[in-house]
């Protein structure tokens, strides 16, 4: 189907500058999965407005000319009605402000493309520092920029020199799992929908960042500790196993299997001991509790419930399943339910369990692309 390239822009523009509203943010989203053409844009706005590009006009100090196209592709961009003049007017001097700030800064800088989102993708993907994309999960080798990329074993590994200071970006899309050997021989499980940025290289420190699920096994090296950035906040392990939940970002959860980590917060840190876990909001303070083993199930291949609320459940649903999930009443988001869902077995053989043990009624809409939800007393 045709798609309309200025609308497709506006769209971009506006999640780039971080003014998307969720309405559209939801728009960009469907166009993304269902319109390679859209895709397409999203590729190629995110090269021209960081990475490469940025470095070659930061080299080049040709900035009046990008500076000029952006302005121009923001100013004949249309006019809907749910879009103001006040927010056009904001995401334009925030996008000037983003590109000035990058073409004054030292060439030093890390340079890495914005991450495609996990929702854009169907399969295992790793961008590279440049840009460019290489699907995973075929287990075939493949070879970019000097470096040879293997996949043996459902895990991912590779040989050469890349630069520490340039980020590559591991996307595991909904439905999916994936783990990644890093070049310091530490292992990383990613659960569905999340994101690890990482050098190719590491220098003389040992950093990710992660948006999503992860389990850590950190090879242990005392002169180079290694550090989780998380939102508002960093876990710093010497060697360890632990687990990274951020799925919601205003409430990130740490469990510690084994070893020690310190988490780093600014409203004060905490060293966890195995068997604890921390559940970290920007604004308190982190406090350590216990946890139960059934938290680290989802490596194993299925999830644990204790008395969990059915809004909770409706998330893992979503993200195993890559099925949107709606709550038809308070009452079903605030149900409790104990049991287990098997990763890999059908979405029904669950609900039918859910209906059965807990009268919480469900119904498909769209084919199966999203799921409702009613308790029925």
């Amino acid at each position: 189907m045709p798609v309309d390239s200025e609308y497709i822009e506006q769209l971009v523009l506006e999640h780039i500058t971080g003014v998307i509203s969720p309405e559209d943010s939801i728009t960009l989203k469907n166009l993304l999965e269902q319109e390679p053409e859209a895709y397409a844009i999203w590729q190629k706005m995110h090269r021209q407005l960081t990475g490469s590009y940025m470095q070659s006009v930061r080299e080049g100090l040709q900035d009046t000319l990008p500076l000029k196209q952006i302005l121009e592709t923001a100013g004949k961009r249309k006019r809907r009605k749910i879009f103001t003049r006040t927010v056009l007017g904001t995401a334009a001097s925030l996008l000037v402000c983003s590109l000035v700030y990058k073409l004054l800064m030292p060439a030093f800088q890390p340079i890495s493309p914005a991450p495609i989102p996990s929702f854009a993708l169907k399969s295992v993907a790793l961008q590279l520092p440049g840009g460019q994309l290489l699907h995973l999960g075929s287990g075939q080798q493949q070879e970019a920029d000097g470096i040879i990329f293997r996949e043996e074993g459902g895990k991912l590994s590779w040989s050469g020199e890349g630069n520490s200071s340039q980020l590559a970006t591991l996307i595991v899309p909904p439905g999916k799992d994936y783990t990644v050997r890093l070049p310091d021989g530490t292992e990383v499980m990613l659960n569905a929908a999340t994101i690890l940025q990482m050098p190719l290289t590491f220098g003389d420190n040992r950093e990710v960042t992660l948006n999503g699920e992860a389990w850590f096994g950190v090879a242990k090296n005392e002169q180079k500790p290694f550090r989780v950035h998380l939102p508002k906040s960093t876990v710093q392990v010497l060697g360890t196993t632990f687990n990274v939940n951020t799925y919601d970002s205003s409430h990130v959860k740490v469990a510690l299997e084994s070893g020690a980590v310190r988490m780093l917060t600014n409203d004060g840190d905490l060293l966890l001991e195995p068997g604890n876990a921390v559940h970290y909001q920007p604004g308190k303070k982190p406090v350590a509790t216990t946890f139960d083993a059934g938290l680290f199930s989802w490596k194993d291949g299925y999830y644990v419930f204790e008395h969990t609320p059915i809004s909770e459940i409706g998330d893992i649903i979503a993200r195993t399943y890559r099925v949107k999930v709606v709550m038809d009443s308070r009452a079903t988001a605030n149900r409790e339910y104990s049991s287990r869902l098997e990763k890999n077995a059908p979405l029904e053989q669950f609900l039918v369990r859910l209906k059965t043990l807990n009268n919480i009624d469900y119904q498909f809409e769209n084919g199966d692309s999203v799921l409702h939800l009613l308790y029925r007393p």
